[in-house]
């Protein structure tokens, strides 16, 4: 499979995985064939790009974090919760929910090895409830990677599924606004974080654990969040992983204040503000487990070659193995002694 940006796609073109709605529906299957009213459609619900699958990058596979039926259920229960929840949310809700988080938590703990290494397909319109499942899927990975147990890590899932949910209490022109917030605007934001907290703890019997990780997750590890300004260990760790998931997927996202970043640039912020803003253990586990160049992507080398990112090893996320796009060969930037001197030098999304 390889990544091609909506603006490349053309007619005929093979689906390489199944894309859903924020409802969890699926509305263009993998293996179908692109029209130009899939594509039209595609771009008009501000998806940046898909995978497709071609003879060329059939090395390129892209092993799915969590089965694609369980991703779609968790989006459509959390779109409901969030639906729901400020009309008197109902009691089944926390049971479907939670009974989500154990099936994303068995797919994240079935392979140990995984690593964070695909470009998420995501509706600009729909950005919250894509956002709140790609980051608890991104919290569940980083959570494994540090060795916390599995009730931790269902903690830790559950909150990143939730810790949006103060924003239903914020004016949807300040949540939707296409600009920096002005000082009141930006006030009134930093509020989400104790209104969803009080939410679940008036409603819900969330563990408390759960509620804590909502609250804290916009606190950061040198004290200088918000909204209780506390840092380093006064902070639940899953409250400093979810910080870091958290970030990492809302700067790789179209925003209507930004464009996506490149996954190289939001790890070089991270890393920039490892001991300030995160905490060092879970940058440094970050580090070794976020594909900076995601397998399917195209890639430019120091030698000017263009090539498909073929796969990607654990440590040595700057020496991925490319295929190259001219004659086919596939080198491994890792090992290959003829290729020492081989640079990436751009990611081309």
């Amino acid at each position: 499979m390889r990544y091609v940006k909506v603006s490349s796609l053309r007619e005929g073109m093979i689906v390489g995985q199944d894309i859903a709605s924020a409802n969890g529906k699926v509305f263009l299957k993998k293996n179908s064939e692109l029209t130009m009213d899939n594509i039209s459609y595609l771009s008009f619900i501000g998806i940046q790009g898909i995978y497709i699958d071609d003879e060329f990058s059939k090395e390129a596979e892209i092993k799915d974090l969590v089965r694609p039926e369980v991703r779609n259920n968790a989006l459509r229960l959390v779109h409901q919760f969030f639906r729901k929840s400020d009309g008197g949310p109902l009691p089944e809700s926390e049971k479907h929910i939670l009974e989500n988080v154990q099936q994303v938590v068995n797919d994240v703990l079935s392979n140990k090895d995984v690593m964070y290494n695909l470009v998420e397909v995501k509706s600009y319109d729909d950005y919250t409830y894509f956002h709140s499942v790609n980051v608890g899927i991104l919290a569940g990975i980083i959570g494994m990677k540090c060795k916390l147990d599995r009730a931790t890590i269902e903690d830790l899932v559950t909150a990143a599924f939730l810790h949006d949910i103060g924003k239903i209490f914020i004016d949807i022109e300040i949540i939707h606004a296409p600009r920096r917030l002005n000082d009141q605007e930006r006030i009134r934001m930093m509020e989400h974080p104790r209104l969803g907290y009080e939410l679940l703890e008036k409603n819900f019997r969330f563990p408390e654990s759960v509620n804590r990780t909502v609250l804290e997750h916009h606190e950061w590890y040198n004290g200088l969040g918000y909204p209780n300004h506390r840092g380093g260990n006064d902070l639940l760790f899953t409250s400093r992983v979810l910080k870091a998931a958290d970030v990492y997927d809302a700067m790789t996202s179209k925003r209507p204040y930004h464009p996506p970043y490149l996954p190289s640039e939001v790890m070089e912020y991270i890393m920039g503000r490892s001991g300030m803003e995160f905490d060092p253990a879970i940058v440094e586990v970050m580090s070794r487990s976020m594909c900076v160049y995601p397998v399917g992507c195209e890639v430019e080398l120091s030698n000017s070659e263009r090539a498909i990112v073929i796969s990607n090893h654990e440590g040595y996320v700057l020496r991925p193995t490319v295929k190259l796009i001219r004659t086919g060969d596939v080198i491994d930037l890792q090992s290959d002694h003829d290729a020492l001197n081989l640079t990436i030098v751009k990611l081309m999304m």
